[in-house]
């Protein structure tokens, strides 16, 4: 068995494998969107039954992030992130061989489960392997960016020449490599949570609220997660009636995805600079106000514009958010929190969960019943007010006699008549 510290050559594999396991895991999670014409011709799929086909993996993953978390906090991510690497191969080969919707279905719904255990162990792992700690974490979202680009590209060339089953092959061969090179490699198996501080470790409303860096890790996601499904729904349609073609609209999108890689190698080379609320309020102002020129605009060319530029603010979010998360209740991170670097970045992918499975849904809605102008416009509400929640919590930090202190903590003052009180001759001065 390979052995491997957190830092050195082996550290560099093992952060190597982890990073080829998101980035194959984000690949085959895409490369469905291809490809999914010609299923719905192979099994005679409903508009409704493709839905629920490409909704699948971010219903799974709403289900099992927090159990995944509660369950890496227990006995440790490496055996979790293991499992969800087979289970994810298994199922990508079970798709590849799929004679009809039920099989295809259930396939999608394991690989999502997969997935989601995955994007909460795994990054758990190389939190507590990787000598960066939290920040490490950039990386990440950097490779599923990467995945996210090159797995529909390579889905649809592949698919065409040498028929639907071989990438999905290929893809379920690859995640079964990188995953027996994980068990072979020799590293910290990652933080497990002590039996006495379990009973703490998922939040509840009030600790996640007392933590200024999981609530702007969270508005992060709720932003970033809604404005996604929207232009994913609502941008195809508007550039086709605006007379864009078909190559068109996949070329704005291939350029968004390359601006999306981009943005998010960046940020991660940032380091702990960029994981800050600062930044993360950063993105979310160029957010909000990118997704205007969709409100107004009719032509493509403001559409285009406002893709990409959404597209490099959520880079940035996506980035920053899951290693502010981590940083959360971290010892002399001097903020409360949850004690459970599982639970927390499970309740992160539930957030973001929720985002792929709610937003289009709304979405569509707002688009049919109110126009696609309307829709983007409340998505701009909802980034907003997602920005004012993250510069609400960084104000709060930079100005820590804003927030209401209980009697016994430092800093507490009690009203002046119950101060006079307690000066008086005979009491004690607190």
């Amino acid at each position: 068995m390979l052995r491997a510290a957190g830092t050195g050559a082996g550290g560099r594999l093992f952060r190597l494998l982890i990073g080829a396991l998101i980035l194959v895991s984000a690949a085959a999670q895409f490369a469905l969107v291809p490809v999914m014409p010609v299923y719905a011709r192979r099994f005679g799929l409903s508009g409704f039954e493709e839905g629920m086909v490409l909704g699948a993996t971010g219903l799974a993953t709403l289900v099992v992030s927090v159990p995944a978390g509660t369950l890496s906090d227990r006995f440790g991510p490496r055996r979790i992130t293991l499992a969800a690497g087979l289970l994810m191969a298994a199922a990508t080969a079970a798709q590849a061989l799929a004679g009809g919707f039920p099989a295809l279905l259930a396939a999608r719904l394991v690989f999502g489960a997969g997935y989601g255990m995955v994007w909460t162990a795994g990054l758990c792992w190389l939190a507590g392997a990787a000598a960066g700690g939290p920040p490490a974490l950039g990386g990440s979202v950097a490779s599923a960016g990467v995945g996210g680009v090159a797995g529909p590209a390579a889905s649809g060339a592949l698919a065409q020449h040498l028929g639907l089953a071989v990438p999905l092959l290929v893809t379920a061969a690859g995640l079964a490599v990188i995953t027996a090179g994980l068990a072979v490699l020799r590293v910290p198996p990652g933080p497990a949570v002590p039996r006495a501080a379990r009973a703490a470790t998922l939040p509840g409303l009030r600790a996640v609220a007392a933590n200024r860096n999981l609530v702007g890790a969270a508005a992060a996601v709720v932003a970033a997660g809604l404005s996604t499904g929207v232009c994913t729904l609502l941008v195809p349609a508007r550039l086709h009636a605006a007379g864009a073609s078909p190559g068109q609209i996949g070329l704005a999108f291939a350029a968004s995805g390359v601006l999306f890689a981009i943005g998010s190698a960046l940020t991660a080379a940032a380091g702990r600079r960029a994981v800050s609320l600062p930044v993360t309020c950063g993105g979310l102002f160029v957010l909000a106000g990118a997704l205007s020129l969709a409100v107004v605009g009719t032509t493509p060319l403001p559409l285009v514009v406002m893709l990409c530029v959404t597209t490099a603010a959520r880079s940035v979010l996506w980035t920053v958010s899951y290693p502010l998360a981590a940083s959360a209740g971290q010892p002399g991170s001097g903020e409360p929190g949850p004690s459970g670097l599982g639970a927390t970045v499970g309740l992160l992918n539930v957030i973001w969960a929720a985002t792929a499975v709610l937003g289009p849904l709304a979405a569509g809605l707002a688009a049919e019943r109110l126009g696609s102008g309307v829709a983007f416009g409340l998505t701009q509400v909802a980034c907003a007010a997602a920005l004012a929640v993250a510069a609400t919590v960084t104000w709060r930090g930079r100005n820590p006699s804003a927030r209401i202190r209980r009697p016994g903590e430092v800093g507490h003052r009690f009203p002046a008549e119950v101060e006079h009180r307690l000066r008086l001759p005979g009491r004690a001065q607190p």
